[in-house]
């Protein structure tokens, strides 16, 4: 079993998402733009198992990171802290949400959208990394909440 709180240490969560594959330098101090953040731990060992952020970027709701370690996935883990970021924006007054994600197809199964770039808000750095489109190929994808 596992449980989702409210976090106040997003150093740690830094090196959960970094050792998760995300572009995160861990360690770092939480950015302004970084508004909440959660944890998931095991119940049983306390074991940090799975995170996420939620910021805003140019006036918009945007889950920032979200990783699960890999032993602990396929246990719904992923899709309980996406419904507790996507309950925070709505009690925040947002009615959509936003992200860039590397594997789109866990986000299409939660209702989430494809959104062209040109048509997205800008909420990433990520298409001018030097490895987007060579290692990495995020996608922008939206969700409305209402």
């Amino acid at each position: 079993m596992y449980q989702i709180l409210e976090s106040n240490d997003y150093e740690t969560l830094t090196y959960l998402f970094s050792n998760n594959g995300l572009e995160i330098t861990p360690g770092i101090n939480k950015p302004d733009e970084v508004i909440k953040f959660w944890e998931c731990r095991d119940t049983v060992s306390q074991r940090l198992i799975g995170g996420v952020a939620l910021e805003t970027r140019s006036g918009e709701f945007v889950v920032a990171d979200l990783a699960v370690n890999i032993e602990n996935r396929n246990q719904n883990i992923g899709t309980r802290l996406m419904e507790v970021v996507e309950a925070e924006i709505i009690r925040l007054g947002g009615t959509d949400a936003w992200l860039v994600g590397r594997v789109p197809d866990f986000y299409l199964k939660l209702g989430w959208e494809v959104v062209a770039r040109e048509k997205a808000p800008e909420i990433s750095i990520c298409f001018s990394c030097l490895r987007y489109g060579k290692e990495c190929n995020p996608q922008v994808m939206h969700k409305s909440l209402l």
